[in-house]
């Protein structure tokens, strides 16, 4: 297969959409890596907790037609085709090297030859390197590598050399900086005829992360809102508006959440998607897309079909026609929200987003993004025939079976509780 291009998907857990768009802190690597690629400024997480990301990711689907519901209900369904199945099946020498809550358990190895899981206390800022890959960047087979990054992910450990304020403002901003470094490298020792897709599995709240009364905020709303179901989020929504007019640096972002997996407001739902490699022209396209696009845009990046019968849609098309705005569906199914009575869901369009709380009594919201790009207010007394409209487009909630994994001491060491 010697015309083959082999394919490296890189996700950096926890990798911002405007972190890349904005240059943060200083990463000069990344700059001209998304310069000289193709990059999709407007791409939306699936949802905004891991495992229900990468499961998207890498079949095409939504949780409702792949099984992965959230961290804990997160076994891939049997019938579920993966990326690494079709590559392996196609011939590639397949590899994974993963961290956080991407466990075995998962039967997200399934399709890969090597499944490496490291733990969360292994980093690449102190020489962790993926063992293995040497020999599979040297192959004479084409391979597919799905490496899943962790050093942006709390608890945020920034290496000496980057814990100035040059290299950022926030400690998210300055692991950013010395990721670049690490990036640089990898990617300097990849052959020249290799897809590389660089990607987030979700956002992260980073501005007021560890601010005390933040802390205490949050306690209380928890309590309130998630175990006594009180609808706190007109007094959510004030602190927002409050926290942003006192940030030094304002960026939309939320004072009260913890981080992702909470809320499908952009800051944590925009993730970066950027191709780069054989027959890939740069650009960038600012119309809406969706992570279930990553599976079949790889597909076709390396020249092979996709089932029409996915979720998703290949984002590769000529210049000249560039691409239509797509629906982005998003779900918030994380630890922190306490159980299913909390999830929540949206429908994220050029123009609005559609929020709504299934399992609670709750009016769903509307938003103006053209008027409230940050998300601050939603519309006053919205059209019941256009919030019933886009409550349609939302895909069933039921769905197929899922099973609860026995991962809770996984979770736990990872900082989810």
């Amino acid at each position: 297969m010697p015309d083959t291009p082999n394919l490296l998907l890189l996700c950096v857990d926890c990798l911002r959409g405007d972190a890349i768009d904005d240059s943060w802190g200083e990463t000069p690597f990344l700059d001209s890596f998304v310069t000289g690629g193709q990059s999709y400024a407007n791409c939306f997480a699936s949802a905004t907790t891991t495992t229900p990301c990468v499961a998207s990711m890498m079949t095409g689907r939504y949780a409702e037609g792949n099984g992965v519901r959230s961290l804990r209900e997160a076994r891939l369904a049997p019938d579920v085709s993966t990326l690494a199945e079709r590559l392996s099946g196609a011939g590639y020498d397949t590899a994974a090297f993963v961290t956080g809550p991407l466990v075995a358990d998962t039967d997200l190895d399934r399709g890969f030859d090597t499944y490496r899981y490291r733990e969360n206390t292994e980093s690449v800022f102190d020489g962790w390197e993926p063992h293995a890959l040497d020999s599979l960047l040297a192959s004479d087979d084409p391979f597919f590598c799905y490496l899943h990054l962790w050093e942006l992910h709390e608890p945020i450990t920034v290496p000496a050399g980057y814990r100035n304020r040059e290299n950022g403002r926030w400690p998210y901003e300055r692991a950013l900086s010395a990721l670049d470094r690490y990036l640089e490298r990898l990617l300097e020792s990849v052959p020249e005829d290799t897809v590389v897709a660089l990607c987030g599995d979700h956002g992260e709240s980073i501005t007021w992360r560890h601010n005390p009364l933040r802390r205490v905020a949050k306690r209380v709303r928890d309590k309130a809102r998630y175990e006594f179901g009180v609808d706190t989020r007109r007094m959510e929504r004030g602190l927002d508006r409050l926290a942003e007019s006192l940030a030094p640096a304002p960026i939309h972002d939320r004072f009260v959440e913890n981080g992702h997996g909470e809320t499908v407001f952009d800051h944590v739902a925009n993730v970066p998607l950027v191709l780069s490699g054989p027959d890939i022209e740069p650009g960038r396209e600012t119309a809406v897309c969706r992570q279930v696009d990553i599976f079949p845009t790889l597909l076709d990046a390396l020249g092979f079909d996709w089932e029409a019968s996915i979720d998703g849609e290949s984002l590769l098309t000529p210049a000249s026609e560039g691409l239509d705005d797509r629906e982005a569906y998003i779900r918030a199914c994380g630890a922190a929200l306490r159980g299913k009575e909390n999830w929540v869901r949206a429908l994220r369009t050029s123009t609005e987003k559609y929020v709504e709380y299934p399992n609670r009594d709750w009016e769903p919201e509307l938003y103006d993004l053209v008027a409230d790009p940050a998300e601050r207010a939603p519309v006053d007394d919205p059209d019941p025939q256009r919030l019933r409209e886009l409550a349609s487009r939302l895909p069933e909630s039921e769905g197929v079976a899922t099973e609860r994994l026995a991962i809770d001491d996984r979770l736990r060491a990872l900082g989810y509780r």
